[in-house]
């Protein structure tokens, strides 16, 4: 091999090294896009509400519909009753039936100038399809009645998640 050839071939390396990576970097496969659909907090959620009450003992509260293509993740419940000295339950439904999936004491508490409270804020971990919508219920033995009080709020809190692919 003569001298200018060896040159020549030296000065073309760098050339072809480049030539090669740029062709790799270009084969690669780009990553397919993917999204959890039960990823926490995708649209936080809350509504409260003023009960019905169509009992002096039994209120509840019926929220909306969870819309088509939606699923509702409900990750806590609250409710705070006024003027109420007894003990009482916080119950949640499911399903299109209403079924009963969990029901909380709740005991009353000085409220001082408020007066005696129900109050209460429990963790939960329910799901609501499209079609289906939660309700509460605050019910307490038939010897007490609930104030009929415009302060008195029932809620639930969590995120709604696309069900759509």
């Amino acid at each position: 091999m003569t001298p200018s050839l060896t040159r020549a071939a030296l000065h073309a390396l760098p050339a072809v090294a480049a030539l090669a990576l740029a062709t790799a970097a270009q084969a690669q496969v780009r990553p397919a896009l993917v999204r959890s659909v039960d990823e926490p907090a995708r649209v936080p959620y809350t509504q409260r509400m003023s009960p019905t009450c169509s009992f002096t003992n039994q209120c509840t509260a019926s929220f909306p519909v969870v819309p088509a293509g939606k699923r509702l993740r409900i990750t806590s419940v609250q409710a705070i009753f006024y003027n109420a000295n007894f003990n009482a339950f916080l119950a949640v439904h499911t399903g299109t039936a209403q079924q009963i999936a969990v029901a909380f004491t709740v005991n009353p508490i000085p409220g001082y100038f408020y007066g005696t409270l129900l109050s209460t804020q429990q963790a939960v971990d329910l799901t609501y399809e499209a079609g289906e919508a939660p309700m509460l219920e605050m019910g307490c033995n038939a010897g007490n009645t609930f104030a009929a009080d415009v302060r008195n709020l029932m809620g639930v809190s969590g995120y709604l998640v696309d069900t759509t692919p």
